[in-house]
């Protein structure tokens, strides 16, 4: 006889509230209960909940504001008081979970009346979500916004259909984290010379970041030579892999699809890529290797057990505070190994073509990028932002973006690295095309099945780009084509592809 789970008193009512809230044709009932069934009543209900009972609801004459997570809660606060006293404007900071993004967002963006006035999202989601965007251009104007302060690469992001339909308030990109106690340590650099033949210091390409790895992997001291997210973030580990390794062979690196959209993932370059990250594995440790989530990597990093981490730029942040890290006297930043900058996610906010105030969402998000207040939003203690610079200001004047780390030189370090990096005459911009999110779960499920040894490296991407295939024709080959074009004129009027 097989005896059936027992809902708990949760689920039951999660259940019950899917079974009878007017879904308003945004999505069909068949489709709400099929998540519920793979997700959990609870999870679907508090993602569609709140969108789905938004509806009708108007705004009262206040600015809605949606953000990831609760991390922001202690200066949104503060925000919140100070642009009511400096606007006469109310405006209320929402939130939702950061897995939840993509879908609660599109499901708000299609209803008829806004949840949201204005909301944070990936750069990468720019061409699902732009239809449903109001270009920044259509309300006021991008000096109000004080566009031309923010680094290039992050201002050649959040364009549709050339309009631009967002703007930066989170700049991610990839540099390195080294600890100085190992890299500059007398007798570690002698074994170093001894074993591989060239001085230890911070990698500048796969060979050097693959030899300090292996050098500092030492189990038995609890001691690892590098961390990757092996986990839901492995696009972003993958892609730098996939981009460094067409550059060293001087191609268009990173390059997805062929002019007709046809994937370009079944060859040595994404083939030897792959097999790069899998090797990473090996100097990382055992027990989290195959499915490192992004906190556990930082933490270990903040432990101690670490060597070098190439990571986004909230790694040496957090790794400079005292108050959460145990080495923030010991480390140094260094730009990413390889030749390109790479750009994964970050936070764009841009403004819901259904807003019925989108003068005062514009509002609100040009104060929210006025250098004083962007400064304060990045300034924040790790632990209640993760916002990093995305204003040449932010690195030009270091000691107010990070006045806690002015006096022991790390806002310095940090500032003139990431200001190299923005300056590279290579950098790769995450692709941003309609159905971005469907190609990049399929290039999450198969990177991960490589990582773990279910498939081959060919076999994962021969997956992947079948997976691809579908997800074009679904999306309109045409039409993918047209987006795709204009992301490589992108890419190519820019110089960084040739």
């Amino acid at each position: 006889m097989k005896i059936l789970k027992r809902r708990t008193c949760a689920e039951t009512y999660a259940l019950d509230q899917l079974s009878t809230i007017d879904t308003k044709g945004l999505i069909s009932r068949r489709e709400l209960m099929r998540r519920a069934s793979l997700f959990g009543a609870a999870a679907t209900l508090g993602t569609f909940g709140g969108v789905l009972g938004s509806v009708g609801h108007a705004a009262g004459g206040k600015v809605k504001v949606g953000l990831d997570s609760g991390a922001y809660t202690p200066i949104l606060k503060e925000f919140a008081t100070e642009f009511r006293e400096a606007t006469g404007t109310e405006v209320e900071f929402l939130s939702y979970p950061l897995g939840n993004m993509y879908d609660q967002n599109l499901l708000a963006l299609r209803q008829g009346e806004a949840r949201f006035d204005a909301f944070d999202f990936w750069p990468n989601f720019t061409g699902d979500f732009g239809p449903f965007l109001t270009p920044l251009e259509e309300v006021g104007t991008l000096e109000d916004l004080n566009f031309s302060d923010i680094a290039k690469p992050f201002q050649l992001l959040n364009i549709y259909e050339g309009k631009t339909v967002g703007v930066m308030i989170d700049g991610d990109l990839f540099m390195d984290t080294v600890r100085t106690d190992l890299f500059e340590n007398a007798d570690e650099m002698k074994a170093f010379q001894a074993k591989y033949g060239y001085e230890l210091a911070a990698p500048k390409d796969w060979k050097q970041y693959r030899d300090t790895a292996e050098f500092f992997t030492r189990p038995d001291q609890d001691l690892y030579g590098a961390v990757e997210v092996t986990s839901f973030f492995v696009y972003a580990f993958f892609i730098n892999q996939l981009v460094q390794a067409g550059a060293e062979k001087g191609e268009r690196y990173g390059e997805l699809f062929d002019e007709q959209m046809k994937p370009k993932l079944v060859n040595d370059t994404a083939i030897a890529a792959l097999d790069r990250y899998r090797e990473m594995t090996g100097f990382m440790p055992s027990d989290l290797a195959m499915a490192m989530p992004w906190d556990v990597g930082r933490q270990i990093f903040f432990d101690g057990r670490v060597a070098q981490a190439n990571w986004w730029t909230d790694m040496p942040k957090g790794a400079a505070d005292p108050s959460i890290s145990k080495v923030a006297d010991k480390i140094k930043c260094a730009p990413s190994w390889g030749e390109v900058t790479v750009l994964p996610y970050g936070r764009a906010m841009g403004i819901a073509r259904n807003s019925a105030n989108k003068e005062g969402a514009f509002q609100a998000i040009a104060w929210l990028q006025r250098s004083a207040n962007a400064n304060r939003w990045v300034a924040e203690t790790f632990s209640q932002s993760l916002m990093d610079p995305w204003r040449m200001s932010m690195f030009n004047e270091p000691s107010s973006t990070f006045p806690l780390q002015a006096e022991s030189g790390f806002a310095e370090n940090f500032a003139s690295v990431s200001k190299e990096l923005l300056d590279s005459k290579k950098a790769y911009l995450d692709i941003s095309i309609p159905g971005t999110n469907q190609y990049l779960a399929s290039m999450i499920q198969h990177v991960q099945r490589a990582v773990t040894g279910q498939a081959s490296s060919e076999e994962a991407l021969k997956a992947m780009e079948s997976e691809f295939e579908e997800t074009t024709e679904v999306f309109n080959r045409d039409r993918q084509i047209a987006h795709y074009d204009e992301y490589r004129r992108r890419m190519i009027s820019n110089g960084y592809w040739t």
